[in-house]
């Protein structure tokens, strides 16, 4: 039956770009579009394709607020169908559908979109239908690392179970990482085991191809086929910059079993890493939701927004044309990062190929391809690719003034150590305090180094961190790098910064600029008595900053001990010469 008045469809996420290619895409086949998010000014509120924007609690800190927000609006507000556009939304949604039963709302049914949630369940499926993917293995507690690292290969890759873990009582966006080592690896598990189980698996070498697809009870309707081409950050992470291939037939196959044997129904995108010499191909994940480069299947012709209105509002997929190849679709901003990342150097090649800069010079011809495209930017939309613009001015302008904010920060640092200001503020000081994050590597080291030594002068000696919780042992990683130089931190335990101790303290040393600015925000009486650990030495290019070496790699460790140590033999010989004054 024709449908008489304009479908009203409620898109969530409007801060991202997904969401605003989807209420363009509503907006021409007739829709009246209305867009939410849990910002204030989201990207799409300046779409002349969006009726209204609306505003709702952070589902990721606040998720039942955030169901009672839309239980309330969809009360005053009658809606055709509600899209969640990314897993913040999706999981909020879907762990809560007793309570939206009367809400028409484009998910997945539950059984379904749990193996796709967490990867390894999405991993067991792959096994059981025949679909290639990396060897790897479920870690759930530390324990089990030390007997799971005899068969592993380095490097390895440590995913999280779920793109949505939670630790003390909030949710968190987990990312991958990578270890190259066994104390790289034990240092990552720590840190991730935090949010949930962690998969382990072999690093599998190739180019990123992801196949988008949209189906009904595990019968996929239409599917395409997009190669990343920029990946931010370059060790893997979202597209900047990608085409529209044809679908490979190996990949539509491996696809349509996993998808029949979810019984999906929906869109998703099916992601895998291919060894372009061998054509080899291994199963990454099943998003099972829109993706970020969906601008790109929309502006080839896939209009997988549209085709999703019909599957829900109708119950059947109409015929779409096929889409064109070798089309190229860009998001600006972060595209703009990648070319920063590539100039700027520096990116672990052990697990990135990184092009030459003519490589990229030669890339920038892409930008006049009559077929390349912008997610954002669009002549008949103008407004959100000016605000994107915009926004990206700002951001590249406040860049440069904190940069100019930090030049100076560090000048004057460097100034009070070589004035003899520091050695002065010590030689007066009765109590001393080390101060990072977390206090189980940086000012927990220097704790440890310092106290006997300033003790026998009678300079008292503490180490705290701004983390909330106490008395966490050291890191392991740094144990063991202290322990080769015959430093002993096993006995220590985190502490969380008092106000009294704050004050109490005569002299203050903080490893970042980022420690000095929290203090100063809470009391600006105790900048005098501040002062950057790392500040010490007085070179142009030495960083005044001593970087937290927190689930990176061992030589990161080894970095930050030794400039620690440095530091400390510094505040010895100052103690020594107050001492001797």
């Amino acid at each position: 039956m024709k449908r008489v008045n304009k479908p009203r469809v409620l898109v969530l996420d409007a801060d991202l770009v997904p969401c605003l290619s989807i209420s363009r895409s509503l907006a021409r086949r007739g829709c009246v579009v209305d867009a939410a998010s849990h910002t204030l000014r989201p990207l799409s509120r300046y779409s002349n394709t969006v009726n209204a924007v609306f505003q709702y609690p952070d589902p990721m800190a606040a998720p039942e607020a955030f169901i009672d927000w839309l239980l309330e609006h969809v009360r005053t507000t009658a809606y055709d169908l509600i899209i969640p556009v990314t897993e913040r939304t999706l999981v909020a949604l879907s762990d809560r559908r007793e309570r939206l039963s009367h809400v028409k709302i484009a998910m997945p049914e539950v059984s379904s979109l749990e193996v796709a949630l967490d990867k390894a369940q999405t991993l067991a499926l792959a096994d059981r239908v025949g679909v290639p993917r990396p060897m790897g293995v479920t870690l759930t507690s530390l324990a089990e690392l030390d007997e799971l690292k005899k068969t592993l290969k380095f490097p390895v890759v440590l995913k999280p179970a779920r793109s949505i873990g939670s630790a003390a009582g909030g949710a968190s966006q987990l990312q991958v990482s990578y270890a190259f080592d066994a104390s790289e690896l034990k240092a990552g598990c720590a840190h991730a085991l935090q949010f949930g189980p962690v998969l382990l698996q072999e690093f599998f070498s190739g180019i990123g191809v992801g196949v988008e697809l949209i189906a009904r009870e595990g019968e996929i309707g239409y599917a395409f086929q997009h190669r990343r081409l920029h990946e931010v950050p370059l060790t893997g992470g979202g597209s900047s910059l990608r085409k529209s291939e044809p679908v490979m037939p190996q990949l539509l196959e491996a696809s349509q079993r996993l998808i029949a044997a979810l019984n999906w129904t929906g869109v998703a995108m099916v992601e895998f890493k291919m060894d372009p010499q061998t054509q080899e191909y291994s199963l990454m994940e099943i998003n099972g939701r829109f993706w970020g480069s969906l601008p790109l299947a929309v502006a080839a012709g896939a209009d997988f927004p549209s085709m999703l209105l019909d599957l829900e509002l109708e119950g059947e997929m109409k015929p779409c044309a096929p889409y064109r190849n070798n089309i190229y679709c860009r998001l600006l901003s972060r595209d703009l990062s990648w070319y920063e990342a590539v100039l700027r150097g520096g990116t672990d090649q052990r697990i990135a190929t990184v092009p030459s800069r003519w490589e990229v010079f030669k890339g920038l011809g892409l930008f006049f391809h009559p077929g390349h495209r912008y997610d954002v930017q669009g002549i008949r939309d103008p407004l959100p690719g000016i605000a994107d613009v915009s926004r990206l001015v700002k951001g590249y302008v406040k860049r440069l003034l904190t940069l100019t904010n930090e030049k100076r920060f560090a000048a004057r640092q460097r100034r009070a150590w070589k004035s003899g200001e520091v050695a002065a503020a010590i030689s007066r000081a009765r109590s001393m305090l080390f101060l990072c994050y977390g206090n189980i590597n940086r000012s927990a080291l220097a704790d440890v180094m310092v106290r006997a030594y300033a003790e026998d002068s009678g300079i008292s000696v503490a180490s705290a961190g701004f983390h909330r919780e106490s008395g966490r042992s050291a890191d392991p990683v740094m144990i063991e790098v202290a322990r080769q130089s015959a430093v002993d931190m096993t006995a220590i335990r985190s502490t969380c910064l008092t106000e009294e101790q704050l004050h109490d303290s005569d002299i203050i040393f903080v490893m970042e600029k980022a420690h000095y600015d929290r203090l100063v925000a809470v009391d600006p009486s105790v900048a005098e008595k501040v002062y950057l650990l790392g500040a010490h030495r007085n070179s142009a290019g030495w960083p005044v900053e001593i970087a937290d070496p927190y689930g990176q790699s061992r030589a990161n460790y080894q970095a930050c001990y030794e400039r620690i140590a440095e530091a400390v033999d510094n505040i010895k010989a100052l103690i020594a010469e107050g001492t001797s004054d």
